[in-house]
């Protein structure tokens, strides 16, 4: 496969979710979802005053939405179990468990406990997780990540 080429992989090597959608048809699928994702996590971010409140759930669910939304997409490129298959990789496994954990707990925290600490607390490690499993799949940003965190901690 060349590089930026739009026709995409063999048809043999299609596991996506949608195995009858062209190349660059999964590749539509996969940047609206991609970006809707990210769009709804913008637009919860109205809902930040609420946050601020002491009234977590709408913010935290319209976030986490969006999260699932982003991740969602990757299933029109590489498919659910091959996005599985990745998430249970030893690289990303214990981030994998934290992120799904944190995103159940966000549910389950704000509809049957109704904590709003607990939302908030769960809202930061599903944050934290989903970053750090994103950066899982970009070449040295685990490394940059850690270097500047240790750089603010020593300031």
């Amino acid at each position: 496969m060349k590089l930026f080429d739009i026709e995409g992989p063999l048809k043999s090597d299609n596991e996506s979710m949608f195995p009858g959608l062209s190349y660059k048809e999964r590749l539509m699928g996969f940047a609206f979802c991609f970006f809707m994702g990210y769009f709804i996590q913008f637009l919860s971010f109205g809902s930040l005053i609420g946050l601020l409140a002491g009234s977590p759930t709408k913010f935290a669910v319209s976030y986490s939405v969006g999260n699932l939304l982003s991740i969602f997409g990757t299933c029109f490129l590489t498919g659910f179990r091959k996005q599985l298959q990745n998430m249970i990789d030893p690289t990303r496994r214990i981030t994998s468990a934290i992120f799904v954990s944190s995103f159940i707990m966000i549910f389950v925290s704000a509809f049957l406990i109704k904590s709003k600490l607990l939302v908030l607390i769960f809202l930061i490690t599903e944050f934290c997780s989903y970053t750090w499993y994103v950066a899982s799949y970009i070449p040295f940003a685990r490394d940059c990540i850690r270097s500047c965190l240790k750089n603010i901690i020593k300031s």
